[in-house]
């Protein structure tokens, strides 16, 4: 009976006592409550991985849209500051025009003038401008400035009858309106629809 107690005592031979069915369930169990609390571990951060993907995902289309904005918005400031320059410059570009209807042609000074007028012309077409002529043409108030009507027998009413300033287009948009006179039919006299009286 000694031996039983000794070995009882003894336990395992490690210096523990040896362990029942009761120390290997709680041992079980402490296992099975280790890896529950672990799966849940596991699936919190797996939620925030996803959230934090989702958020990075989300930061990163925000960024390439406000690449894309900022590019766009660049790019229209430039064209703006484009046509407000050439704007500036097509009054310029008018009284030279008008400078060389009153020129004679054997004149040398006219010969400089139209040499400047075709070089501007050039540069202008360089940054996309270029020159629309209307008379003739169906008045169009998208295109058009009407700056006064004039009877015509010629032309149809409605139509450009004459051009004061030419129209101007820069990539497509419109630049400048073509000052113009707009034809109309020519009013009779009150007399001569033969109502006399009589």
């Amino acid at each position: 009976m000694a031996n039983e107690d000794d070995e009882k005592s003894r336990g395992n031979g490690s210096g523990e006592p040896a362990s029942g069915p009761k120390d290997e369930a709680e041992r079980q169990a402490t296992v099975e409550d280790l890896i529950t609390e672990l799966e849940k571990k596991l699936e919190t951060s797996e939620q925030a991985a996803a959230e934090l993907t989702d958020r990075w995902k989300r930061t990163a289309a925000d960024f390439e849209n406000f690449k894309r904005r900022t590019k766009k918005e660049l790019d229209e400031g430039q064209q703006r500051g484009r046509e407000h320059v050439i704007k500036e410059l097509l009054p310029v570009l008018d009284n030279l025009e008008r400078a060389l209807k009153h020129a004679t042609a054997e004149d040398p000074l006219a010969a400089g003038v139209r040499m400047v007028e075709k070089q501007l012309v050039s540069a202008l077409e360089k940054f996309g401008v270029t020159r629309f002529s209307a008379v003739g043409q169906p008045f169009d108030p998208s295109l058009h400035d009407a700056i006064q009507q004039v009877e015509s027998t010629e032309l149809a009413a409605g139509t450009v009858a004459q051009e004061f300033a030419s129209g101007y287009m820069s990539s497509g948009r419109l630049l400048r309106p073509a000052m113009v006179a707009v034809a109309k039919s020519p009013v009779e006299p009150a007399g001569a629809n033969g109502g006399g009286g009589e």
